[in-house]
């Protein structure tokens, strides 16, 4: 035994570190392989659950027997409509809670709903302050 490796020693140190090289790019290569990382897909992570939304607009009409709630964009170019349901939280900006009846044309209201997919779910609605009215004629100078 000893003969053998005295041969190897002496037929040369680079067919040695030729060997150590060998053994050791193949061990660099299959753990290589081995350690593959795993990249989530991001379909998956996002596709469960669905979308916090809000909308902010004024009521245009209210239609509990059909179950819906159309409300205008605070522009007044585009209305969106919701499902709206009997047991959907209402409370007016200081957190009072109101009922379906306070909910009538011309309201402005802040919407928070779940999208998921093509279905809405309005999870909350808070009834905004009126604006106060302008009063038409004279108006004050801003202070100097």
């Amino acid at each position: 035994m000893e003969a053998r490796i005295g041969l190897l020693w002496k037929g040369g140190k680079a067919g040695v570190l030729a060997l150590v090289l060998a053994a050791g790019f193949g061990l660099v290569v299959t753990s290589a392989q081995e350690e593959k990382h795993k990249m989530p897909v991001i379909d998956k992570i996002t596709s469960g659950g669905g979308s916090h939304l809000a909308f902010t607009g004024k009521i245009q009409v209210v239609d509990v027997k059909k179950e819906l709630l159309n409300v205008n964009t605070v522009s007044g170019v585009d209305t969106e409509i919701f499902p709206l349901k009997k047991t959907v939280h209402i409370a007016s900006a200081d957190g009072e809670r109101l009922s379906l009846n306070s909910l009538t044309p011309g309201t402005s209201v802040l919407i928070y709903y779940e999208q998921k997919g093509d279905r809405r779910s309005i999870k909350d609605i808070i009834v905004l302050p009126a604006a106060p009215a302008e009063k038409s004629g004279k108006t004050k100078a801003p202070p100097a």
